[in-house]
């Protein structure tokens, strides 16, 4: 309980540093091999919810298997989303080669800073990209 209490006060003193505010209703608290018990009263005593290992942060998933395709279909959703909102009735073939090096190509770079990616994915992207090009 004293933990608590200090990483409550080390919060309060990073407000009151900073001119932040932490919000801990938005918050989530992620035991690791911790009591059930003691992660239920600390997420009271902290006033937020519990969170798990895998997770979203600035839209890269954290505590993910990268080698798993699972973990790469909502980048593979998005290209596929973004190619079909843009269609190809109205855009000349280099038009189509010039907005997929610029947009398609830079989201998987995004993805890439962070995660090795399987080579199955990479061969999906490369399918999506030609089917981009070629209608």
């Amino acid at each position: 309980m004293e933990n608590l209490w200090t990483l409550k006060a080390l919060l309060r003193g990073f407000e009151v540093a900073s001119g932040l505010k932490v919000n801990f209703f938005k918050s989530c608290l992620i035991g690791v091999n911790g009591d059930r018990d003691f992660m239920d009263m600390a997420c009271d005593f902290l006033n937020c919810s519990e969170g798990t290992l895998s997770f979203k942060y600035l839209g890269l998933p954290v505590g993910a298997n990268s080698r798993r395709c699972a973990t790469w279909q909502p980048l593979l959703d998005l290209l596929n989303r973004r190619l079909n909102n843009w269609g190809n009735k109205f855009i000349s073939l280099g038009g189509r080669i010039v907005l997929l090096n610029s947009v398609l190509n830079s989201i998987p770079i995004y993805y890439l800073s962070y995660m090795k990616m399987p080579s199955t994915v990479w061969k999906k992207i490369v399918r999506i990209q030609r089917r981009g090009v070629w209608g």
